[in-house]
């Protein structure tokens, strides 16, 4: 921020100035009351201007700068006064003053004059069209004479004018002197000297009945005397001595009149009175209208400066050597640095390395005309706290007549598109993920079904030995553990909607280990886990929750086995209070601690390129605070990392797991029953088959829908057990076609089905709303649901009879 030194003995202006002036236009101001306070400061550092009053308590302003410029300062100074004169004015300014301000003056007085002070050498290129032309005609004025540079200074209008017409009255040692403007066929008064107030407040006449109207028309001066006309009248009533009146031209035209007269003195005005009134005239004229056009241009600027600081998007010019030349709010808060930080800095320097040699390529072959507008390209720049901040540009070409002076830029913020494309694209993978082990799923769950069925089967049989009985117990339990391998990636790879069940988050993380088991015993991690037995139920999202235990582990992995493999996988659960704690810990080479608090951000990763979206833990962290819950971190490095997880616990309506494949069943049907078992797999078939006669009741077993069409038409049944997936009619068109020609069968059917997670398949359940047993089932499973389903139906049939 640039600092002006005040010196002032006035603590009014000096407040105006240091209070109200100079933090408006953005400046940091020092105050002292005499000029050799202001030269002691000097002394210790030196400002970026000097605002100096010329009256001082101690010495004169003209003695500062005479000190100033023996001292070898060169800082640039505005020279303050309420009483100067033209001799003043020319010794300031030999003395090396850069500017005159007359005193009274308003903010905007003080604050163009500062303004232009300090641009003048540090902005000369990039003025305005208008204020270079200003400063053109002030140093022209100021040669001339130092009048002219005092009328030429002022922008308030009313103020000007009445500087022009003291000028004016000064020049030619007339009494009165005033100024005519055009309004129409009518000239009216807008500054005067002299002429009283009432005369003022009347003064207003039309053009052709006076000489100013002639001065008008001709664009012309007229000099006049009592010698030439005896009754030389200003208007009606008004007789003066002498008069001179000089056209205020603007173009080929006249828009005013700037006149002196004497009414008293016998004084006529010479030729040189009409030189220096027509040369401050031509001065007075330019002023006026460079005023006009300078209020126009700074309400266009200003609304241009409103519409550019308030502009949603990112806004920014560059120069030719594409350092950044303006910028507005929007872009300084996306980048989290100040405006002085990213002036004159290029805009590659702001690129991350991979953009800088294609974006520096790119906006070089615009600069030099090769490229036109080639619409909106992507580009990554570099936050202040070293974030990626994505944007859309729009570069177009900035020229003055043939010359290129830059680039106008408009950019987008595209980070949160961008970060929901990833989140697209990782969900399109899961999806085809889901896809592929769906497939797969249902392949592995038939021969799954054959072998625990038929190891099932085995074991039913009391002639068994002891190693065989061990044998097929094993073989049961793989099966088992293969079972619910192929469900918990179903789990993880199908998409789903959220939902809150009660979950046993021990049994979530087990199932979640189970996915890693094998990654982390061959990089001879071992895993510790410490779950708290009574560890109460939630609800929540099982899915989600997975999400969040895979991503974890999976880093956990990734970072022990990136330090050489070995070491433990910790994972501890207790309850604290009325939460659920989960602590996932490893020995890997821990986390940095300046990168600790940012590990959770959007797409922040420290792998490398193609190795991490940056979402994975921004994901966990989301997941975690929607169900009330939190996540943090303890990282030491070389020691290793645990996360730290917070669930509350939450109670939902049936407080208490129940495992349907171990559950036993104590209903039992009155009789045994004819079932129709629909499988196009020969080994399902066979084991369900062979279950079935085991529990007492009598199979029928066809291969496809179109054959168990034909049994139902050859034979009644009481129950049909049908697989979901066959070839040709599958079970859920067979269901169909029953409630079409066997209503009262089809209100006896259970779906068996390995694709448990199908969306299609869940709805079609949810549609149709009969039992589903999944592949692969035990024993237990079959015959409770078999049971309790004609148990069922045997009592309806009883309540039935009774109401009859």
């Amino acid at each position: 921020m640039e600092e002006i030194l005040i010196i002032d003995d006035s603590r009014q202006i000096a407040d105006f100035l240091a209070e109200t002036v100079l933090p408006y236009y953005g400046y940091r101001s020092r105050v002292v009351p005499t000029g050799w306070e202001g030269l002691a400061f000097l002394k210790q550092r030196q400002p970026d201007l000097i605002l100096l009053d010329l009256q001082l308590p101690d010495t004169s302003g003209l003695d500062v700068l005479r000190q100033m410029g023996e001292l070898g300062y060169d800082i640039p100074v505005i020279l303050m006064t309420a009483h100067g004169t033209e001799q003043t004015a020319v010794e300031a300014f030999r003395l090396g003053a850069k500017n005159y301000l007359i005193k009274p003056f308003d903010a905007s007085e003080a604050g163009a004059a500062i303004e232009r002070a300090l641009r003048e050498r540090r902005l000369q290129r990039e003025k305005e069209v208008l204020t270079r032309t200003l400063q053109q005609r002030l140093q022209e004025l100021t040669i001339l004479s130092s009048v002219g540079k005092s009328v030429t200074s002022l922008l308030d209008l009313e103020e000007l004018l009445e500087r022009i017409v003291d000028a004016g009255v000064y020049l030619t040692h007339a009494e009165e002197g005033y100024l005519l403007l055009r309004d129409g066929d009518e000239l009216y008064l807008r500054a005067a000297k002299n002429l009283g107030e009432e005369r003022v407040q009347r003064f207003r006449v039309k053009m052709d009945d006076n000489v100013a109207g002639q001065v008008i028309r001709t664009v012309k001066p007229i000099r006049l005397d009592r010698s030439q006309h005896q009754d030389l009248k200003l208007r009606t009533g008004l007789l003066v001595q002498a008069m001179l009146q000089v056209p205020l031209i603007v173009g080929r035209h006249a828009i005013g009149v700037l006149a002196v007269d004497n009414r008293v003195q016998q004084r006529t005005f010479s030729e040189n009175d009409q030189y220096l009134l027509s040369a401050i005239a031509d001065y007075a004229a330019i002023a006026i209208e460079n005023s006009r056009l300078f209020k126009s241009t700074r309400d266009s600027e200003q609304r241009y400066r409103e519409l550019f600081d308030n502009a949603n998007d990112m806004i920014f010019t560059l120069d030719p050597q594409l350092r950044i030349a303006s910028i507005n709010r929007q872009g300084v808060k996306l980048l989290g640095m100040t405006v002085a930080e990213m002036m004159q800095r290029t805009l590659i320097s702001l690129c991350v390395p991979d953009d800088q040699a294609a974006i520096e390529h790119q906006l070089q072959r615009q600069l030099a005309k090769a490229a036109g507008d080639g619409g909106a390209f992507p580009l990554t720049l570099r936050r202040a706290n070293g974030e990626d901040l994505h944007i859309e540009v729009s570069a177009q070409l900035m020229q003055r007549g043939d010359q290129v002076i830059g680039l106008h830029c408009i950019a987008r913020d595209v980070t949160d598109r961008r970060r929901l494309e990833l989140q697209l694209l990782q969900a399109e993978k899961l999806s085809a993920i889901g896809q592929l082990v769906a497939g797969v799923a249902h392949e592995l769950n038939n021969p799954m079904t054959s072998i625990k069925g038929f190891a099932e089967l085995l074991l039913r049989r009391k002639d068994l030995d002891d190693d065989a009985r061990t044998d097929l117990n094993y073989i049961n339990n793989q099966a088992e553990r293969a079972a619910r391998i192929v469900t918990n990636l179903l789990t993880f790879a199908r998409e789903h909607q959220p939902q809150r069940v009660l979950v046993d988050v021990n049994k979530v993380i087990d199932d979640t280990l189970s996915l890693h088991s094998y990654h982390l015993r061959v990089d001879n991690i071992k895993v510790q886990r410490q779950f708290e037995p009574e560890l109460p139920t939630t609800v929540a999202d099982p899915y989600q929750l997975q999400q969040v235990f895979l991503n974890l582990i999976g880093n956990a992995h990734q970072a022990m086995a990136e330090k050489g493999g070995g070491g433990f996988l910790t994972v501890k659960t207790e309850r604290v209070d009325d939460e659920i704690r989960i602590n996932i810990g490893d020995t890997g080479p821990g986390i940095p601690q300046h990168l600790v608090g940012r590990i959770f951000d959007p797409f922040f990763t420290t792998k490398p390129v193609g190795k991490g979206t940056g979402l994975g833990l921004s994901i966990c962290y989301n997941i975690l605070h929607d169900h009330g819950g939190n996540i943090w971190v303890d990282s030491v490095a070389n020691e290793g990392t645990i996360f730290h997880l917070a669930l509350p616990v939450v109670q939902g309506d049936n407080p208490e797991l129940i495992n349907d494949d171990d559950r036993e069943t104590t209903i039992k049907p009155d009789q045994a029953y004819k079932i129709l078992v629909v499988d196009d797999e020969e080994g399902v078939a066979q084991v369900i088959q062979r279950l079935v006669r085991d529990l007492g009741h009598q199979p029928v077993v066809v291969a496809s829908g179109e054959a168990a069409l034909q049994a139902v038409d050859q034979a009644p049944f009481d129950l049909i057990l049908s697989d979901v997936k066959m070839p040709g009619m599958n079970g859920f068109q067979l269901y169909r076609a029953l409630q079409q020609k066997a209503p009262e069968l089809a209100k006896h059917f259970i779906f068996i089905t390995g694709d448990t997670m199908s969306p299609a398949t869940i709805t079609a359940m949810r549609q149709i709303g009969t039992p589903m047993i999944a592949k692969p089932f035990s024993a237990k499973k079959l015959e409770r649901t078999i049971n309790e389903f004609m148990a069922r139906e045997e009592a309806l049939q009883r309540e039935a009879e009774i109401q009859q």
